[in-house]
């Protein structure tokens, strides 16, 4: 339900707002404006602007939709509660502003002779993968394994350095950011919010908007925010730049 061009025009309380929701859709479908007010600690008029921003004409009307989209969903939102997100994040790759958002990013990995990805963690896991997909489809790719390794100084005037990274603020991949702009290669970056300081830094940034999710039940600092959108937007590159290269060829 959440365009994602619009969310992209919200300013930072109206930020606030969406996260909270995102994280909190089942007490917001039953909140008063009031109540959805004190819980994200800005005022009734901020949410009534977010709900016209995203093209309702009311919280009422927000909440109604809110309650519709969760009648949708089947019970496997019950184990796997990032569903909802996901399906509507799947709805939308197909929509002229996703597609006018992902040309850029094929743009840079076509002009690009080396492809370079880098992440911590889970991230730096799907880094090797979308390094190992793209060079299955011809693309020169290659991946750092260790995210604390050196930028090189020279040679990267025809490289293009994928970040992968959910909250953006890592102070690695940051380092990463400036390191590899500093050298004379340009970056991408895929993030979770495009108002990180890796999208803000980055040539181009491709974000996704999940409600962010620690473990509940075994260490809080691990964040397990589903990374399903992350492995779509790698494959959907990969093969829009394979189809832009064949034709050029």
């Amino acid at each position: 339900m959440f365009d994602l061009e619009k969310v992209k025009k919200l300013n930072d309380l109206e930020m606030i707002v969406y996260q909270f929701i995102l994280e909190n859709s089942d007490q917001v479908a039953n909140s008063t404006i009031r109540q959805l007010s004190s819980d994200c600690h800005v005022s009734t008029s901020t949410i009534l602007r977010f709900c016209g921003k995203l093209g309702f004409e009311g919280f009422s009307e927000f909440k109604y939709a809110l309650k519709k989209e969760h009648k949708i969903v089947d019970t496997l939102e019950n184990y796997y509660e990032a569903i909802i997100h996901v399906d509507s994040f799947m709805k939308k790759m197909s929509d002229k502003s996703s597609v006018q958002a992902i040309d850029p990013a094929v743009e840079l990995i076509a002009e690009a002779r080396h492809v370079v990805f880098s992440g911590i963690g889970t991230s730096g896991t799907l880094g090797d993968y979308g390094s190992r997909y793209f060079a299955n489809l011809g693309i020169n790719a290659y991946s750092m394994l260790d995210p604390f390794s050196p930028v090189p100084v020279r040679g990267l005037e025809n490289t293009l350095a994928i970040i992968l990274s959910v909250s953006g603020e890592t102070k690695e991949m940051v380092k990463q950011v400036t390191d590899f702009k500093k050298y004379g290669a340009k970056v991408l970056s895929i993030t979770n919010n495009e108002f990180s300081t890796v999208a803000r830094l980055a040539d181009h940034n491709l974000s996704y908007y999940m409600p962010e999710e620690h473990s509940a039940f075994f260490d809080a600092a691990i964040n397990l925010t589903t990374q399903v959108p992350v492995i779509v937007l790698l494959e959907i590159l990969a093969h829009r730049v394979n189809r832009k290269l064949s034709i050029t060829d």
